[in-house]
């Protein structure tokens, strides 16, 4: 079956649900309560297929983003050709990348941190410290694991310009010991008269709340700003004990 991550067109639609506008909105937020230094250019890791961008572009930012996938790099590319942007797209490894230029603020959305070891992991850490600027930001959205390891299963639906997507998502518990755990996409394209599956899956790393803070704040120079649950800076996670739904956390960078 063919990988969703092959059809940026499709992924975009399956996960159209999100209000993208609001996530600019609230990273421009953080920007103005936590950043030491003004952001002109930003640089969305495993940028996909750039769903930021254009708000971005209107806020007027310099976009840089990197990303293992040819397929979603070429689709951000286009995307940023029919907006007029001059923004920038490197393929590269999370944890072994680095950039022509330093960035003011750099993100990371849907717990797209996929390491998996923790030599990878620090290895993640440096890249992003060498390309960061003192007293940047940097932005994770859903990266963190507040809970065990546990198998899951979700599923929604999105529909747009005339294409409807049906995705089911899992995750299974491979390893404790390594905090490993299988991550599946499967998700069903209806696209006029034509219906085909595309599908997704890869080993993921859980990433717990201390050994992050380790490895960031004490094996690298980043300073913890603070975690927050549903993208609300009302909301810090410290007086949240359940109901923990794609939390962000915030570094700067010493």
């Amino acid at each position: 079956m063919a990988s969703i991550y092959d059809y940026p067109k499709y992924y975009d639609v399956a996960f159209s649900y999100r209000d993208t506008a609001r996530e600019t909105a609230v990273m421009q937020q953080a920007v103005r309560l936590f950043s030491h230094i003004p952001v002109k250019t930003v640089l969305e890791l495993a940028c996909g297929h750039s769903p930021h961008l254009e708000h971005m572009a209107n806020l007027g930012f310099s976009y840089r983003g990197i990303d293992l996938s040819p397929a979603m790099l070429d689709y951000a590319r286009a995307k940023a050709a029919a907006l007029g942007s001059e923004a920038r797209f490197y393929q590269a490894d999370l944890a072994d990348f680095t950039l022509p230029e330093q960035v003011d603020f750099a993100y990371i959305m849907l717990g797209s941190l996929y390491v998996q070891t923790t030599a990878q992991l620090l290895s993640h850490f440096s890249c992003v410290e060498r390309v960061l600027k003192p007293g940047g930001l940097y932005f994770l959205d859903w990266c963190i694991d507040f809970s065990p390891l546990s198998n899951t299963r979700d599923a929604w639906t999105c529909r747009k310009d005339g294409i409807e997507v049906r995705v089911r998502y899992t995750t299974k518990l491979l390893s404790p010991a390594a905090q490993h755990y299988e991550e599946s996409l499967h998700a069903e394209v209806h696209e006029g008269k034509q219906r085909f599956y595309l599908s997704h899956k890869n080993i993921r790393r859980a990433i717990y709340p201390q050994e992050f803070i380790l490895a960031a704040t004490h094996l690298h120079k980043f300073e913890f700003i603070g975690w927050w649950n549903d993208w609300d800076f009302n909301a810090p996670l410290d007086r949240v004990s359940h109901g923990i739904v794609r939390p962000i956390t915030i570094l700067r960078r010493l």
